[in-house]
């Protein structure tokens, strides 16, 4: 079985200033090579574009809309407290959204993957269930937690101690 490659970076030059003062800086997930929100990007598209046609035909304006598919991938990586050790978040812990939800909702029991750009993390937010067997961790059955759009995305398999290695702040 070919396993997939999880890397994770850090470049501090793309750290995030929020126009009130503090920030954070973002951690970028890379899988196999390409950026997570390259990823999902592509899959989005279509929904993305699909909606700003729904809406535009709906009567609202572009102003309003913003830039068709402009939703595409519009995403910020999470923050280095939800990517490093010992956060459990990128090791199956489900992540605390604050929605209220049904107790059985499948999206209480997923991890966050990437956050809004906005700063509010539950405003746009990808999440995933992650899976934490004995050899490998398995990113599968990704969502957008307010769209119903479906995301097929492959399920990825990683070695699990490669996995954890890049877990571990340098």
């Amino acid at each position: 079985m070919r396993l997939d490659l999880l890397e994770v970076c850090v470049d501090p030059a793309h750290y995030i200033r929020w126009p009130g003062g503090g920030g954070f800086q973002p951690v970028e997930l890379r899988v196999n090579g390409r950026g997570l929100i390259d990823l999902v990007r592509e899959v989005e598209l279509p929904y993305a574009e699909r909606e700003y046609d729904d809406r535009i035909a709906a009567g609202e304006t572009a102003e309003e809309v913003g830039p068709r598919g402009a939703l595409a991938g519009d995403y910020l990586y999470p923050a280095g407290c939800d990517v490093f050790l010992p956060s459990r978040n990128l090791l199956g812990e489900p992540y605390r959204h604050g929605f209220g939800t049904t107790p059985d909702d499948p999206r209480n029991r997923k991890s966050l993957l990437l956050q809004c750009t906005c700063g509010i993390t539950e405003c746009w937010f990808l999440l995933a269930t992650i899976t934490v067997n004995a050899a490998t961790v398995v990113w599968s059955d990704f969502c957008q937690f307010h769209r119903p759009w479906r995301y097929d995305l492959p399920t990825f398999v990683f070695d699990r101690g490669q996995y954890e290695a890049q877990l571990v702040r340098a």
